[in-house]
């Protein structure tokens, strides 16, 4: 009988271990796949429709946009002091889970200060209200001006950047994380693109990690764009010369169908306010709008949203001409719209910005003059965020639609047309 229970017990310890390798448990979540239906879905202004949630997956939470926001609400200050010393230049990325990582950095805008360069690295799961230090020497170098990005397996990568004191030194590193900051692994010593600060990056849906332009270590301007498909692990020089101008502190944004919008910077003469598309995953790229209606600009942030639409917000023009203002495109970036020209936090440049799986937008950080912040500020621009609401429009015209369904593994979205004549 004991001889019985002891084969128990081994079985038992068996399938736990089987378990803890691939089992899915009760409580486990899957991300959600979206789906929702509308009554009715035409009809004659004004027209009242009711939006049912469709999702499989279990979501927790949802984000609708009727395609008639106007994006102009006021913004939500969450902390006017962050835990996190101020800073510009910062790595910063949105997590799946809906929580921010926030990455190194400069809390002193004098140069020659070894302190003022950061290597730490901070977690908010409150929208940026308070924040958690995951660790406060990541093992990568100190430095500002870098990369970050997440890719699909929830893992953070961070890339290039520089370091500002004595002896000016330049980046070309790669570092991944799988544990939301707390530890760091170096995947690649030298990408292979020459060292360089302030150029952009994104992370494509199929895995594909983009970077494009900055300023190398001789202090040329770039605008070669580079691959990597493993993580960084290596890369490969896929344009190097696409067509629009070397540059350094531009932005950009991955689309919903897979393009890449770039936006802005400096060229070493002026600030740049022309808009440029790649298809191809960077390998070629097309001129959207060689001068887009908002003021130029180097250093600004950009968000891709979940209806599709761009925001560009805040950035500098010159050493005097500080901006604030948030610009928002509909069709990837051909025109644009002024929806807010003072959203309530103080004009600056090298913030960060990302946005969450809520549909909200946080922002933080920058420098204004010799002033570096620490707030947080959020915006939530959503229509909805209830699970079946109801919506009535009241002027003619055809409505794109969007739901996106979360949880704590991710988010995906989904949408249809609403016509009202």
């Amino acid at each position: 009988m004991r001889s019985f229970h002891v084969t128990l017990a081994i079985l038992a310890i068996l399938v736990a271990a089987m378990c803890i390798a691939g089992c899915t448990t009760s409580t486990q979540q899957a991300v959600p796949q979206a789906a929702f239906s509308g009554t009715p879905i035409s009809g004659t202004a004004p027209l009242t429709v009711d939006f049912t949630d469709e999702s499989t997956g279990s979501p927790t939470g949802w984000v609708w946009f009727f395609g008639d926001e106007s994006y102009s609400q006021p913004w939500t200050k969450e902390t006017g002091d962050s835990q996190w010393s101020g800073r510009g230049g910062p790595g910063m990325v949105a997590m799946p889970d809906g929580s921010i990582i926030l990455m190194g950095g400069i809390n002193d805008l004098d140069y020659t200060k070894e302190a003022s360069l950061k290597n730490d690295t901070w977690r908010s799961t409150d929208y940026g209200n308070t924040w958690t230090l995951q660790n406060a020497y990541s093992g990568w170098a100190a430095r500002y001006g870098h990369n970050s990005v997440v890719t699909p397996d929830g893992s953070i990568l961070l890339m290039g950047g520089l370091a500002g004191y004595e002896n000016v030194t330049m980046f070309n590193d790669t570092w991944q994380s799988a544990d939301y900051g707390e530890t760091w692994t170096q995947v690649n010593t030298d990408a292979g693109w020459s060292e360089r600060y302030f150029s952009a990056s994104v992370a494509m849906p199929d895995g594909t990690i983009v970077l494009m332009g900055g300023r190398d270590d001789s202090g040329t301007l770039k605008n070669d764009v580079w691959q990597s498909v493993d993580n960084g692990k290596t890369w490969t020089l896929v344009n190097a010369n696409p067509g629009w101008s070397e540059r350094s502190a531009h932005t950009a944004v991955a689309m919903p169908d897979e393009s890449i919008i770039l936006m802005g910077g400096w060229d070493d003469t002026s600030a740049l306010n022309d808009i440029w598309q790649s298809d191809d995953n960077g390998a070629t790229w097309t001129l959207v709008n060689a001068s887009s209606g908002w003021p130029a600009r180097q250093a600004p942030v950009s968000v891709m949203m979940p209806d599709g639409s761009i925001l560009l917000m805040g950035g500098i023009i010159d050493d005097d001409h500080y901006l604030n203002d948030m610009w928002r495109s509909t069709d990837s970036g051909t025109t644009w719209t002024l929806v807010n020209a003072d959203p309530g936090w103080t004009a600056r440049v090298h913030p960060s910005g990302v946005a969450m799986s809520d549909g909200s937008i946080v922002l933080m950080g920058g420098w204004n003059d010799d002033i570096i912040y620490s707030d947080t500020w959020r915006l939530q621009p959503a229509g909805s965020t209830d699970q079946n609401p109801t919506h009535t429009y009241t002027a003619a015209g055809t409505y794109p639609v969007t739901l996106q369904a979360f949880n704590a593994d991710g988010y995906t979205r989904t949408n249809r047309n609403i016509t009202i004549t």
